[in-house]
């Protein structure tokens, strides 16, 4: 074990960041910032699969999987705002006889503190820890197929949801299944059709406990795919498909948001120069059609649309765009205000071709964070107080994209990226926080 201040993490390190808060954003941004980067694992042979995640209040989880020979282990840390690291616990340490590295690693905090950690061994396991508790062991999923692509939440109450993709015989489709806070659980639930390829889904659950779910499916027959969805209400069941786009080539990379009143954003790609497009469906009512957000004539880069929203329904999407002219790239964001429609796009910074944005905004609406890794030394961020205007600026040293951006109420964010340190197959680990 390693001991950084207050962190103390395993010897192939983890994501574990501190996050300070401001009383007052939007009053005190003039003299906000973002910290000196933080190197929080000084080396690891290969990326461990992690989770970090944090609450409204600023409370933090962060789970991580380091190898064992012989085995698997998953480990876990709690931060309470203003408190102090916990030492990592032992969720899990299996003994396999062999190295198994575990698959699809997902976590959630809940606003009454309560935590749950899923991943793929085998099968789907999921642990949960209450507020003052400590970690159960876990609970096997029964799965006909193999297992991917896992996502698991909570609402506000500790009630959870975990999503998935599932290869059977004959086919992918997608899976779900709910349990109480007391940790009882409902039955598997296919969500979507049994057609040839449902994949890539993505989950979001507010804190009142609506789910929304979307998916890619291949169309029987063709080779063009739509975006699907199906949601949940709070303590209810599934309801049936729902389309969100038309059928059409090269439909995919959904990401969906959901705000405090159930109001639900998705955003993808489609069309051979995948092009960003976003639908919205109010509570109870059916999916807008598509709005197709960049207009210019330039190409998006396929798999990296991204969306969040706070509470009130402010909803923001990222993507990177490559210039059709120079061959250019950048992370481009739109905005679309509570009721009102997407507004012109704003180039946030130059991205390389391999970069990812990565996207959160807090629940009360008092920043909104892009962070990503242009070609070069660099991990950059953007940082949005409120409705503001955003500011763009570089956070730290590292060439590997930005694996996670945060953001909690009172306007607090933090950013996480690796980096090569010149020894084979092994990275470091960097963080700085917005203050």
């Amino acid at each position: 074990m390693f001991t950084y201040g207050r962190l103390r993490m395993s010897a192939l390190g983890g994501i574990i960041v501190s996050l300070a808060l401001l009383a007052n954003p939007l009053a005190a941004s003039a003299a906000a910032g973002w910290s000196p980067e933080v190197v929080i694992s000084p080396s690891q042979p290969s990326p461990a699969p992690n989770a970090f995640v944090i609450n409204p209040a600023g409370n933090e989880l962060w789970v991580m999987a380091p190898g064992v020979v012989g085995g698997y282990m998953v480990e876990a840390a709690q931060r309470s705002f203003g408190g102090a690291w916990s030492p990592l616990a032992t969720v899990v340490s299996v003994h396999t006889g062999f190295l198994t590295t575990p698959q699809s690693l997902s976590a959630s905090i809940s606003a009454n503190g309560s935590e749950v950690a899923a991943w793929v061994v085998g099968g789907i396991q999921i642990s949960f820890r209450s507020a003052s508790g400590v970690w159960q062991a876990p609970v096997s999923v029964s799965t006909a197929g193999s297992p991917s692509s896992l996502l698991v939440k909570l609402d506000a109450q500790g009630n959870g949801v975990a999503v998935w993709s599932e290869m059977t015989g004959t086919a992918s489709v997608v899976k779900a299944v709910t349990w109480n806070a007391a940790g009882a659980f409902g039955t598997v639930v296919q969500l979507s059709q049994p057609q040839v390829g449902q994949f890539a889904p993505d989950l979001a659950v507010n804190d009142a406990g609506t789910a929304v779910v979307v998916w890619t499916a291949a169309a029987p027959g063709s080779t063009s795919t739509q975006i699907e969805s199906t949601t949940r209400p709070s303590g209810g069941n599934w309801g049936a498909m729902t389309a969100v786009s038309p059928i059409l080539p090269f439909t995919s990379s959904a990401r969906v948001a959901l705000d405090g009143s159930g109001d639900a954003t998705v955003v993808w790609q489609q069309g051979t120069t995948y092009g960003i497009y976003a639908a919205t469906r109010s509570a109870g009512g059916a999916w807008s059609n598509p709005t197709e957000i960049e207009t210019s004539n330039n190409v998006a880069v396929a798999g990296q649309a991204a969306v969040a929203t706070d509470s009130a329904g402010n909803a923001t999407a990222t993507w990177m765009m490559r210039d059709a002219t120079t061959g250019v790239t950048s992370v481009r964001a739109a905005t679309r205000p509570a009721g009102s429609s997407w507004g012109a796009p704003t180039t946030l910074g130059s991205c390389g071709s391999t970069c990812v944005p990565h996207i959160a905004s807090a629940s009360d609406g008092s920043i909104t964070v892009v962070g990503w890794a242009p070609n070069g030394p660099a991990a950059n961020a953007a940082i949005r107080l409120g409705l503001g205007t955003w500011v763009s600026s570089t956070v730290g040293s590292g060439n590997a994209a930005v694996t996670y951006v945060v953001a909690t109420n009172n306007a607090g964010a933090s950013a996480v990226w690796p980096v090569g340190i010149h020894v084979a197959y092994h990275l470091a680990l960097k963080q700085s926080d917005y203050r």
